[in-house]
């Protein structure tokens, strides 16, 4: 007798995260798996080109729409969600973030999803001082709960714990700065992918004073299946490859052949506030996102820094070099 093959839906499917998610799924599992992509009413599904995805309609802020592509699923990973650091941002940040996964993970109790696998963030963990690196207990500083993009991430993951106690078992994937081209064909790209780009071309010439941790965007894919695999209930795994400083950042991509000759430098004191300023004054005016914002700036001025040795011992994890990853993107 054949064995029913297992269902899993990934939410977010069409955006970067997610739709690399979907790839990584079909190319592990091919036939023996069946994956659903949940796409909102409307939306561009090109990115998601296989024939053997299922795509199902549906918005996590409308509970109703999600009770039939949830029906008979087994696994869940929850990659939808929004990324800002702008003033204007903060009321969809919370819609979106922290009520989109409590009504996920409503759903997913109510149709005996058996794991549900989340999309979380380096920004739901505490943050050490210096270059100290941050792990996966270490706990939630005050200062971040002003930052609107850290609370969110940090209570989506509230949320998660809440379906916890209630019977859900949920596991937590928290990736550094992701950045790279994935895999497949069309691709979508982050913002982050595209100032590495920018600085490569010597569009952006002036570097913060802190750090970051990077990792690559196929390794956060293949870190989904891993968790979904062989995490463990309520656990949070931290996704980085390695941490560096913004000078470094910089330094490496100017190596790369064919990168723009022009002179990179430090951003004074000073140049913080008119940067941040600048960005949230064009995002307001213009109804698009900007690289720098005032959140983004006084985060910069941070080494935010991460050990990814948990993952590593207890997922067998092993990650893409930043100067490969950076290579990838640029040539």
């Amino acid at each position: 007798m054949n064995q029913k093959k297992q269902v899993v839906l990934v939410t977010g499917a069409t955006g970067y995260i997610g739709s690399q998610v979907v790839y990584a799924l079909r190319k592990m599992f091919g036939d023996g798996l069946h994956v659903k992509a949940l796409v909102r009413e409307n939306s561009e599904v090109a990115v998601l080109s296989d024939p053997e995805v299922e795509i199902v309609r549906g918005d996590i802020l409308n509970p109703i729409s999600l009770l039939e592509p949830f029906e008979s699923v087994d696994a869940v990973f929850h990659c939808a969600g929004l990324v800002a650091y702008t003033k204007q941002s903060r009321n969809r940040l919370y819609e979106t973030n922290v009520t989109g996964t409590s009504n996920v993970v409503d759903v997913c109790l109510q149709k005996g999803v058996g794991r549900l696998v989340l999309t979380s963030s380096v920004a739901a963990q505490g943050v050490k001082e210096g270059i100290e690196q941050a792990d996966e207990e270490t706990a939630f500083s005050e200062w971040q709960h002003r930052i609107a993009y850290m609370d969110s991430k940090r209570l989506a993951e509230i949320e998660c714990e809440r379906g916890i106690a209630e019977g859900l078992d949920v596991v937590m994937v928290n990736p550094g700065v992701v950045l790279g081209r994935g895999e497949g064909h069309p691709v979508v790209l982050n913002s982050s992918t595209k100032a590495v780009q920018s600085i490569y071309q010597g569009k952006i010439f002036l570097y913060p004073s802190g750090g970051l941790s990077l990792v690559d965007i196929r390794d956060v894919a293949r870190a989904h299946i891993e968790v979904w695999k062989k995490g463990e209930t309520g656990e949070r795994y931290i996704i980085v490859s390695e941490n560096c400083s913004y000078k470094e950042l910089f330094s490496m991509i100017r190596e790369i052949p064919g990168s723009s000759p022009r002179a990179a430098f430090s951003a004074g004191n000073a140049l913080y506030g008119i940067a941040g300023t600048g960005g949230e004054l064009f995002s307001l005016l213009s109804g698009k996102r900007p690289y720098i914002t005032l959140e983004s700036m006084r985060l910069a001025r941070r080494y935010l820094y991460y050990s990814n040795r948990k993952s590593v011992e207890s997922l067998a994890m092993s990650y893409r070099p930043v100067k490969e990853i950076l290579q990838s993107i640029v040539t």
